[in-house]
């Protein structure tokens, strides 16, 4: 894996200097005084610059750049400012995703760094040279991160070669992912039970497009029990209609059907899982995120999906009412105002969602709703404040929860939020990631860290939250000696007790049964052609400090066309069975009712006693 040792950073960061940038910044053939970025689908080219065809540009001071949202992209975005020259007024911010143009003109020489706030790692960059041609560094007050390298700046250049976002061909890809071999892959020497759907979002497809605009993305099956590859699965079927950046999935109570959302598009997929076929696509509205479904027979929801939309307000709720139709039940706001809400989880009991709201109105703040998952309803909307717990709800974007608590990771704040599920209140605030030196805190913001928490799920006893740590760049930080991490918390004490080095891009996280008891942790990694598996308790003693690493599984299967990018884009993923407490029951009770397949028989066959009925 492509990692900066702490011993090394510094002058192998100002090493780069030296050598000529890869394609994102080369293409750079000199300043003018206008550009236009267009948002788009394709990773690592997200603002492509109509005189680059990169997500790095160049204008004078006086210069102006547009931002459209338009043929290149099925979803709305914003362009908004993440960082800039101190000093400079420029502040491009939208309160809610659009389509159409927004504009900026910039004051001053320096770097000045634009984001999608409903897809963060969305990145531009526009460089804006002084009187004499040359960009300015980027100083310790712009980006605090380069501060705690210990320099006061860092060369432009310098700042934009390990930002793995900035990797428009796959050139780049290669420098700044983790393209990992066949042969450094690994095994676990325990098997799992069932199998691992795995969103590869970033994988390209020859032919797969809507109105010629290339649409990447595959899923990738895993075998649970041999850890291969069973196979591919990809928007080319004509009923994959707006198949854009497949991001997260979910399974009914039978695991005969999957359910997939297209975070880039409008639709969800229902596929069947043994087949691979895409059975029929529901338009339900801008930017899709995760789906997960009621687990509570007793309810008359149980069964519906729930799945928010990032790019507006709501949280659509459908039904799976036969084997070639999906039908929206309702779509109500998951809070006041604009709440573009992303990664939400119901408890095991069906009776409540806990939704995190991206962000609400101008800047990166947000707020945590709880609703009525037999009404749709909010019976509470958590929101930012600037001191106290609320403080830490800044892109707030994935949530899991036991019996009593729920976690919420923040992008912004680097914390994970600890909810009182009895009275609705923040309880706890947890730190989970790290500046280049090491240090860590609630002081310390994505600026400080440029590492961001993504999904939090907690595991089917309720012993560990696991948090999936993201670094937008490729150095290196202690304690791991990775850029990306996992952090396991005891939720007995919601301290970490454990920090796992992960590859490039640590997105998604799930709890799938480990042969014999207990579980593994399933890691995703977007910048990356591998699954990390974790077993969070070796020794089955309950205490997570001995957590480890027992896997990686390339997901590169020689897919034709698909390049440096086969098996890339890791985000969502499913492990099969569902293990969580409340839905693991449900397809237990199916057994030997003629509902499950035979292959699907034998896996609740496998499972413990502990495992078909989590108590988490």
């Amino acid at each position: 894996m492509k990692r900066l040792a702490w011993t090394r950073l510094v002058p192998a960061l100002l090493a780069v200097l030296l050598l000529p940038l890869t394609g994102a910044a080369s293409a750079v053939p000199g300043s003018s005084d206008r550009d236009t970025f267009q948002l788009t689908d394709e990773p690592g080219n997200w603002f492509r610059s109509d005189r680059t065809g990169t997500p790095v540009t160049s204008v004078n001071v006086g210069g102006r750049v547009d931002f459209e949202v338009g043929a290149r992209t099925l979803t709305r975005h914003t362009a908004t400012t993440l960082s800039k020259p101190p000093g400079s007024p420029l502040n491009l911010d939208q309160d809610h995703p659009f389509r159409g143009k927004v504009s900026a003109e910039f004051d001053r020489p320096g770097v000045f760094l634009f984001v999608c706030k409903v897809h963060p790692y969305m990145l531009g960059v526009v460089a804006v040279p002084d009187a004499g041609g040359r960009v300015p560094d980027v100083t310790a007050q712009q980006l605090p991160f380069i501060g705690h390298l210990g320099v006061p700046s860092l060369p432009a250049d310098t700042v934009v070669s390990v930002l793995t976002s900035i990797a428009p061909t796959d050139q780049d890809k290669q420098a700044t992912w983790d393209i990992i071999s066949p042969a450094e892959g690994f095994k676990p020497q325990i098997p799992g039970v069932g199998e691992v759907w795995v969103d590869s979002q970033f994988e390209s497809v020859p032919g797969q497009a809507t109105d010629g605009q290339p649409k990447p993305g595959t899923i990738t099956v895993v075998d649970a029990a041999t850890f291969n590859i069973e196979r591919e699965i990809n928007g080319l079927d004509p009923d994959a209609r707006g198949w854009d950046n497949p991001h997260n999935m979910w399974a009914n109570d039978a695991l005969d059907v999957i359910y997939n959302g297209n975070w880039f598009g409008q639709s969800l997929n229902k596929i069947d899982r043994a087949s691979g076929d895409i059975l029929t696509t529901e338009v339900v509205g801008e930017a899709p995120t995760h789906i997960v479904t009621n687990p509570n027979r007793n309810f008359q929801a149980f069964g519906l999906l729930y799945c928010p939309l990032s790019a507006e307000d709501n949280l659509v709720r459908l039904e799976d009412r036969s084997r070639f139709e999906l039908h929206i039940i309702d779509s109500r706001p998951t809070g006041s105002q604009h709440t573009h809400p992303h990664g939400h989880w119901l408890t095991g009991d069906g009776r409540l969602v806990i939704v995190p709201n991206v962000f609400k109105g101008l800047g990166f703040t947000g707020s945590v709703s709880i609703m009525d998952a037999q009404t749709n309803s909010v019976l509470r909307e958590i929101s930012w404040a600037p001191t106290g717990t609320g403080s830490a709800l800044v892109l707030p974007v994935a949530a899991g929860a036991n019996r009593t608590k729920a976690y919420v990771s923040n992008i912004g704040s680097g914390q994970v939020s600890v909810i009182s599920l009895a009275t609705r209140a923040i309880v706890k605030n947890v730190p989970v990631t790290f500046t280049p030196n090491g240090k860590q805190g609630p002081q310390f913001s994505i600026f400080d860290t440029l590492q961001a928490p993504i999904q939090v799920p907690v595991s089917p006893h309720g012993r560990f939250a696991a948090a999936a740590i993201l670094s937008l760049t490729t150095v290196a930080r202690p304690p791991t000696g990775s850029a990306d991490h996992v952090a396991i918390i005891d939720t007995r004490t919601d301290t970490v007790v454990a920090n796992l080095a992960t590859p490039a891009g640590t997105h998604g996280a799930h709890w799938g049964a480990k042969k014999g008891g207990g579980y593994y942790l399933y890691v995703t990694n977007q910048n990356s052609n591998a699954l990390t598996v974790i077993d969070p308790d070796p020794n089955g003693d309950g205490n997570g400090t001995d957590a480890k690493v027992v896997g990686r599984i390339i997901l590169a299967n020689g897919s034709v066309g698909a390049g440096v990018t086969d098996g890339t884009g890791g985000q969502g993923l499913k492990p099969l069975p569902t293990m969580y407490n409340g839905w693991i029951q449900d397809t237990v009770a199916l057994s030997g009712t003629g509902r499950l397949s035979p292959e699907v028989e034998g896996w609740i066959g496998q499972l413990t006693p502990e495992q078909k009925n989590p108590t988490g």
